[in-house]
């Protein structure tokens, strides 16, 4: 992907890497397995799936459980607006599903990997001695290699009349709670037990001309490090493509991703990410386009002790890609 000659990966290396995530996955699902197994207890067999999805930055696997005897329901509705109105109407103060996901971000893994075990060519990407690498750059954005999570709420499926139905089309209200042993900064993998607690509204659709994904969550994520700070958190994600749009205004065709984070004890502003991608479809093709896309992560006093470096001031992020 990035042009690797004499220092690439050999495959008992990344077949070593792979089995250390294995393990720390395994380690994290004893921790929750009693709570899964007692709320599986409660369900119905019958009313489970098992999906997979597979992503460059985060990739998952995850048991889903139905809490009553029915099943996911389905909507049709494909206008943007009306969507979220679907999705907040779908609100129950007792859950209907619970969700047990096992999750990886491979490009961010392979960030941590590269510089460890291949500093001279990860050194190869700085740009200018001022800090700035542009292969941390290309696998910046998420602070964990990999997590376990637990989600209680509702859940919907995303259908297009006559198109084939797909295992991401859903969306998602209630509450999700993650839990792992790793932290990423600066592509380095930083011992810390972490919990994370959210309420979050998120929905993909994937169709023939068009994609929309949008996210809309609260909440505090607690660290064991005690150089990392606890925090409370808001964040706004959409990212939009409609290959039929002849769209340039500045929400079409196009990913925003904002969080801002405040210190939990005193809620003093420590940190925020912005991020903007652009997509521009190509022609003759049913869905295909380039996009790039940039951000930023501004942080004001998260890391403290050892962790500080001026490094950690303004972090880039840089995602050039093309789907087809």
């Amino acid at each position: 992907m990035f042009g690797l000659s004499r220092d690439k990966p050999s495959m008992v290396c990344i077949r070593s890497m792979l089995k250390k995530v294995s393990r720390h996955a395994a380690k994290t699902f004893r921790r929750i397995a009693p709570v899964l197994a007692l709320t599986a207890a409660t369900a119905s067999l019958a009313n489970t799936s098992f999906e997979v999805e597979l992503d460059p930055y985060y990739s998952n696997a995850g048991l889903y459980i139905g809490l009553t005897d029915k099943p996911i329901p389905e909507i049709t509705e494909d206008q943007e607006t009306r969507v979220y109105h679907k999705m907040l109407s779908s609100i129950t103060t007792v859950p209907r599903f619970m969700l047990f996901e096992l999750s990886v971000n491979p490009l961010p893994v392979l960030g941590v990997y590269t510089k460890k075990n291949h500093r001279d060519f990860y050194d190869s990407f700085d740009i200018g001695g001022n800090g700035l690498n542009l292969f941390q750059a290309l696998t910046e954005g998420f602070e964990e290699p990999y997590a376990a999570s637990l989600f209680f709420g509702s859940i919907v499926r995303f259908v297009e009349p006559g198109e084939e139905r797909k295992t991401k089309n859903k969306g998602f209200t209630g509450y999700l709670l993650s839990v792992g042993d790793k932290h990423i900064l600066n592509n380095d993998l930083i011992d810390d037990d972490w919990y994370e607690l959210e309420w979050k509204i998120k929905g993909d659709q994937d169709f023939e001309e068009k994609t929309l994904s949008w996210s809309l969550r609260a909440g505090l994520k607690n660290h064991s490090n005690a150089e990392i700070t606890d925090v409370i958190y808001v964040g706004l994600r959409r990212n939009h493509f409609d290959a039929e749009s002849e769209s340039v205004s500045f929400t079409g065709n196009s990913d925003i991703d904002f969080k801002v984070e405040f210190a939990k004890t005193d809620f003093h502003f420590v940190q925020t990410s912005f991020f903007i991608d652009k997509k521009w479809h190509v022609p003759f093709t049913a869905k295909s386009n380039v996009s790039f896309g940039i951000g930023l992560i501004l942080d004001r006093g998260k890391y403290r002790g050892s962790l500080t470096s001026s490094d950690n001031d303004v972090r880039f992020i840089l995602r050039p890609s093309l789907k087809f």
